[in-house]
C-alpha cells in the first residue's frame, strides 16, 4: 500500500471516528433531555445536525446506538472521578498510622473531608448535569434491558473505587459495606438536585455526608 493510500485511509478513518462520536454525544443529549424514549435516529441526526441516513450507516439498530451512548456517558463521567475525589484522600494520605487512631484528628478530618465532599457534589451537578441525567437513565434502564447491565456494573464499579480508597485509611472490617453507604449517599444528593424544585441548601448536604462520614470514620456523629 503507498504512502498516499495510508493516509487516505487514516483521514477517512479520522472523519468517521468523529462522526460517530458525535452522534454519540447528541444520543446523550436527547436522553437527557427526552428519555431513553425520545431517542430516535431522526431525533438524534437533529441534533448532531446530520444526514439520518449516517446514524444507520455506523449503527446497525437504535439499541446499538443508545448502549454506546450509555457507555460513553459511563466513561466521560468515570474520567473525572478520581480527580474529584482525590483531594479527600490526598488529605488523610497525609496522616500517619498513629494520628488516624486519635479521635480528635479524626473528628477534625471529618470535617474537612465533608467540605471537600460538598465541594464535590456541587462540581458534579453544576458542571455534569447532563451526564447525570443520562448516568440516573442507565441504572433505571437496567430492569428492563438487560444488555445494560455490565455497562451499568462496570460504571458502579469504577466509582466505588475512591469510596474504598478513603474507607480503607479507617477500617478494614466493613470496607465495601462503608464505601457503598458513602457513594450511595452522594449519588442520592446528586441526583436530589438534578430536581429544580427540590434542590438541597449546602448545610443539609453537608448534614447528610457528616452523617455517612461518622460511619466511615468512626466518630460520634
Amino acid at each position: 500500500m503507498s504512502v498516499t493510500n495510508e493516509k487516505t485511509i487514516k483521514k477517512r478513518r479520522s472523519k468517521g471516528e468523529r462522526t460517530k462520536h458525535l452522534i454519540l454525544e447528541s444520543a446523550i443529549a436527547i436522553l437527557a433531555k427526552q428519555g431513553i424514549k425520545g431517542a430516535t435516529h431522526r431525533a438524534i441526526a437533529s441534533h448532531a445536525n446530520i444526514q439520518l441516513s449516517l446514524t444507520t450507516y455506523y449503527f446497525k439498530d437504535i439499541q446499538e446506538l443508545v448502549q454506546q451512548a450509555f457507555e460513553l456517558n459511563s466513561a466521560n463521567i468515570i474520567s473525572d472521578v478520581d480527580n474529584l475525589w482525590q483531594p479527600a484522600i490526598d488529605l488523610v494520605d497525609k496522616q500517619s498510622k498513629a494520628d488516624l487512631r486519635r479521635v480528635s484528628v479524626r473528628v477534625a478530618l471529618r470535617a474537612e473531608i465533608a467540605n471537600l465532599l460538598v465541594e464535590l457534589v456541587t462540581t458534579t451537578t453544576t458542571d455534569n448535569h447532563q451526564q447525570l441525567i443520562v448516568e440516573q437513565q442507565l441504572f433505571s434502564e437496567v430492569q428492563v434491558t438487560p444488555a445494560l447491565r455490565a455497562i451499568a456494573k462496570e460504571h458502579h464499579l469504577a466509582q466505588l473505587q475512591p469510596c474504598l480508597q478513603l474507607c480503607q485509611y479507617f477500617a478494614q472490617d466493613n470496607l465495601e459495606i462503608n464505601a457503598e453507604i458513602l457513594l450511595t449517599q452522594i449519588q442520592q444528593i446528586c441526583y436530589r438536585q438534578l430536581l429544580a424544585d427540590n434542590s438541597q441548601s449546602v448545610d443539609k448536604i453537608h448534614s447528610i455526608i457528616n452523617q455517612a462520614l461518622a460511619i466511615v470514620i468512626r466518630v460520634k456523629p
